[in-house]
């Protein structure tokens, strides 16, 4: 009799044990997804304090292009690429401006495809494809030594870099980039081209090169 006491007294502890041990193994996972929920909503909220939720230049570009970016869901998506259309139009013009510079200054170079942007969201860098990068260059430093009545062909050429950049980022493409960075010195078209914008007119460009830099 006394040996089955034991015996129960052996298995009750056994069982005992068994279930301290699956307790303390849920405790520890329970805490394992506490800390990952947390560092979650860290970095989320991290994200979203910083500039463009913490994306530059490649990872950005990459993003307005529909690659998946970790922990953006399409409604950060959207409201990043609303910012990221002021990035965009002040890189192209600025890299218009730079050819149009060089240009007057007798110099050639090949521009680089990522550039400091200031924002009202801070700096950030943007980065774009070279072949667009200095294809807009170039037009800038054609169109300092061409005269306006020849700029058709620069104007076409910057078009199609535009159109490639705007749509490859899902941005507005109804208004050739020419009308803006190239407006015509006739005083009768430049009043009706003044009027439109690249994408959307909360852009606000620094300077026309087409018309200031001259």
């Amino acid at each position: 009799m006394e040996a089955l006491v034991n015996a129960l007294m052996a298995i009750g502890l056994l069982l005992i044990l068994i279930l301290v041990i699956y307790l303390i193994d849920r405790v520890n996972a329970i805490e394992k997804e506490t800390r990952k929920v947390m560092t979650s909503i860290h970095e989320k909220s991290a994200r979203v304090a910083t500039p463009f939720m913490g994306l530059s230049s490649k990872k950005l570009w990459d993003a307005m292009t529909g690659r998946a970016t970790e922990g953006l869901d399409a409604e950060a998506i959207a409201e990043l690429r609303s910012q990221y259309q002021v990035v965009l139009s002040k890189h192209m013009e600025a890299l218009y401006q730079e050819g149009f510079k060089d240009g007057q200054l007798g110099l050639s170079g090949e521009p680089k495809n990522t550039k400091q942007i200031s924002t009202s969201k801070g700096l950030v860098e943007s980065w774009i494809p070279s072949a667009q990068a200095n294809a807009l260059y170039q037009c800038g430093l054609n169109a300092s030594q061409t005269p306006e009545a020849d700029w058709a062909p620069i104007r076409a050429s910057m078009d199609e870099a535009g159109q490639f950049l705007l749509s490859k980022t899902l941005l507005d493409t109804s208004s050739p980039l020419s009308d803006w960075l190239m407006p015509s010195l006739n005083p009768a078209d430049t009043t009706a081209q003044n009027s439109q914008a690249v994408g959307a007119p909360a852009v606000e460009p620094e300077v026309s090169p087409g018309s200031a830099l001259r």
